[in-house]
């Protein structure tokens, strides 16, 4: 029997889908949204009592303590950037306030007026010191952590670790999906939305396990003294991307993979992101701003009737 849950947490919409007969499915499931919530709760930086939020305030105060989930996200996030060579930098948090985006999406105003210059010391992950025998975090004076790019994919893949051991398990949290298990021997079906035409989908994909990931310049957009805003920076310049992608749709193992390399491919562009797809042996789907399309790799193209699952991305908060 597939058991469903559906609730907001990270600022967007949550459904969890998990195969199992038992009426105790559904505590697994309410336990699933709890731990979403406990990840928020420790995770926003729209939260001043959140422990990012305590850590960004003592950027420049020395060691911090840190809790076991704020290390385990912040370790992984650097190792993204490590791994991306920077092109993944989870320290953008103060050009992103300077952009505009200093408050939850919904609460921003409809323009902005003109800022100072951006600073390059104001980003830059090897900037943090983390000492894991302490299990404290140095944050350099005017450094700011911002964890979004891979901390929705991240609660994913742990809440759908911990209910796998029930039975097949589909989360997505905001387009950042993770598949484990399958109901049945039949696929997930997962719809991927037209970034242009919220109406049609561009595909269906069928995921027997793994993870799926889409980042767009199109959700999450505003305006800055009459310039066009978007909340994915290029690490390279702290201003908003500004390669010919617009909608970028990553399969990999894990969700935080595939939020991160979609996040680094469409600040590439086109040309050099379908290249580092496929140097990691990564699949997807690639939307240039004039609309054109380029698939990387095989994907797993669904046939099937039932419903799919639809994929649209959104922003963690």
């Amino acid at each position: 029997m597939l058991r469903q849950i559906q609730f907001r947490a990270m600022n967007t919409d949550v459904g969890i889908w998990l195969w199992h007969a038992a009426r105790q499915a559904e505590a697994w499931l309410q336990d699933a949204a709890q731990r979403f919530a406990a990840i928020e709760a420790e995770l926003s930086r729209f939260r001043p009592d959140s422990g990012l939020s305590r850590l960004n305030a003592a950027a420049g105060a020395g060691p911090q303590p840190v809790s076991p989930l704020l290390w385990t996200v912040l370790s992984a996030a650097l190792d993204a950037a490590r791994r991306s060579q920077g092109l993944f930098d989870p320290t953008l948090l103060r050009p992103l306030q300077r952009a505009g985006y200093d408050r939850s999406f919904e609460q921003l105003p409809p323009n902005f007026p003109g800022v100072p210059a951006l600073n390059t010391l104001e980003w830059g992950y090897q900037r943090i010191d983390m000492n894991p025998a302490a299990m404290t975090v140095s944050l350099s004076a005017g450094l700011g952590l911002d964890l979004g790019g891979i901390g929705k994919g991240w609660a994913v893949d742990h809440v759908a670790q911990a209910l796998a051991v029930h039975g097949p398990v589909l989360v997505d949290a905001g387009g950042d999906i993770r598949v484990i298990g399958v109901a049945q021997g039949e696929p997930w079906p997962i719809a991927v939305q037209d970034p242009f035409n919220e109406q049609n989908d561009l595909l269906t994909l069928a995921l027997t396990s793994g993870a799926v990931a889409t980042s767009s310049i199109g959700g999450r957009r505003w305006t800055r003294n009459g310039q066009a805003m978007h909340h994915l920076l290029d690490p390279r310049t702290g201003q908003p991307s500004a390669s010919d992608l617009h909608t970028v749709t990553v399969l990999a193992p894990t969700a935080a993979a595939a939020d991160v390399a979609a996040k680094v491919t469409l600040i590439l562009g086109s040309q050099r992101g379908r290249g580092y797809l496929t140097s990691r042996g990564l699949r997807g789907l690639l939307c240039r701003r004039d609309g054109q399309q380029q698939t990387v790799g095989r994907l797993p193209l669904s046939h099937l009737l039932a419903r799919p699952i639809e994929i649209q991305e959104e922003y963690v908060s």
